[in-house]
């Protein structure tokens, strides 16, 4: 089995630390202030995000795609820079079931999220996760989240030589994103509601396992092991 998690909302919290990375790094190229408030962040990749605060903070479109990477650079430079370890909130149940499902045999982990790959990096390392997840995708690889989950399992069978098919693949998060990604890739989806994404608003995505969160880790191990013993 190949277990893919999100980061932000499913396996941690970091305080707002990305959405003032991406204030500040954007005023300081545009020199002069942004609009965040209008711009949904929960879920989407940073490549996506970053393009919409451009939008609604008046840049003419035509300019966008050749300002995108010196922006997203600058982004990645002043998380990084300001993400510590006291920012970092590990959710419930987080390390319990990624210890348990890295002494399984046969299952693999991996990181699938909209960050960009350094941001990711980062994050993990600030919440001490660093090594765990052996591959992913990330949102420097696509804008799109749909195509992430495709990289992920490629990048899966370089690193190990293991194809693991989608069927036997499941997406952990905590956005109506996650959920629609795993459906585009005919993967399952494990939905949890601790993030910034309403229960209701889950529900009516319909994931194929819904939890208030990962603790305690038996529900989540039993929807593993039931899809183990369809094969």
């Amino acid at each position: 089995m190949f277990i893919v998690f999100d980061i932000d909302g499913t396996l941690m919290l970091t305080r707002g630390v990305g959405r003032e990375a991406i204030g500040v790094a954007l005023e300081n190229e545009l020199g002069r202030p942004v609009l965040l408030d209008e711009v949904s962040f929960s879920g989407r990749t940073d490549p996506a995000i970053l393009v919409d605060v451009l939008r609604a903070s008046g840049v003419p479109e035509d300019e966008i795609p050749g300002l995108l990477p010196g922006m997203l650079q600058a982004y990645e430079s002043e998380l990084c820079r300001r993400l510590q370890p006291r920012h970092v909130d590990l959710l419930p149940g987080v390390m319990t079931l990624v210890n348990l499902l890295r002494r399984r045999e046969g299952t693999y982990l991996g990181i699938l999220t909209g960050n960009l790959e350094g941001t990711a990096r980062a994050k993990l390392k600030a919440a001490g996760m660093e090594g765990i997840f052996g591959t992913g995708a990330y949102g420097s690889d696509d804008q799109d989240r749909n195509l992430l989950p495709a990289i992920a399992r490629a990048r899966l069978q370089r690193a190990v030589g293991v194809d693991v098919p989608p069927q036997r693949t499941v997406i952990i998060g905590d956005t109506e994103h996650d959920i629609a990604c795993s459906r585009a890739h005919g993967a399952w989806a494990l939905a949890v509601c601790t993030g910034h994404v309403s229960r209701a608003l889950l529900e009516q995505n319909r994931p194929d396992l819904l939890l208030d969160s990962l603790h305690p880790p038996e529900a989540v191990l039993a929807f593993i092991d039931g899809l183990t013993a369809r094969d």
